[in-house]
């Protein structure tokens, strides 16, 4: 099964673009990197169900069990939500999202890859496409929290040229600076046309 073609919402202003497009290393899947749809609910749902304990609790500092409030609540409501998606079977396999502040200077921002595609660049080529998403929209810094212990989440924060700015209840408060980020792919296009 391939991508499905999004058609623009106007309450879900993200549907259907398209922000990336690559191959992933040596096995060849095609992955597309897209803002999230109201039709892409099920899917998410069956995204989170997928992880693992210790993925949603390094996420949600948690363990979660029923995802579909979640789901609605981020596909209903401020939030930016992008997805990456493997285009030969549909397959999320990695989701970010941003929640602005009141003046829209900042947002808290979440991302989490799917196990099996943890380490191979898919969590930094979707938090590119998230700040060049924010960076369009005025936002200037990223806030959020971490787990001490989340090393892949830390080494991420620093690539983005982030930096712990406290330690707040057994987290780490995190800040990273917006900017337009790499072009890694074709900007603005909706979902399912070009190359």
């Amino acid at each position: 099964m391939s991508s499905q073609k999004h058609a623009r919402d106007p309450k879900c202003p993200l549907c259907g673009v398209r922000l990336d497009r690559f191959v992933l290393d040596q096995e060849g899947v095609p992955v597309l990197i897209r803002g999230a749809c109201p039709d892409d609910k099920d899917k998410l749902v069956a995204f989170y169900e997928r992880l693992s304990n210790e993925t949603i609790y390094t996420r949600f500092f948690s363990i979660v069990r029923y995802f579909e409030p979640y789901v609605e609540r981020i596909l209903n409501g401020p939030a930016y939500v992008i997805v990456a998606e493997r285009e030969d079977t549909g397959e999320i396999i990695a989701v970010a999202e941003a929640v602005p502040n009141s003046d829209g200077t900042a947002a808290e921002a979440g991302i989490v890859v799917l196990e099996k595609y943890q380490g191979r660049g898919i969590g930094k080529r979707i938090a590119y496409a998230l700040s060049r998403v924010l960076w369009e929209r005025g936002v200037r810094r990223v806030v959020g929290y971490i787990l001490p212990g989340n090393i892949k989440a830390y080494r991420l924060v620093k690539k983005l040229g982030g930096r712990i700015k406290s330690y707040y209840e057994s987290l780490l408060y995190v800040e990273i600076p917006v900017r337009p980020g790499p072009a890694n792919g074709k900007t603005g296009e909706p979902a399912g046309t070009g190359s």
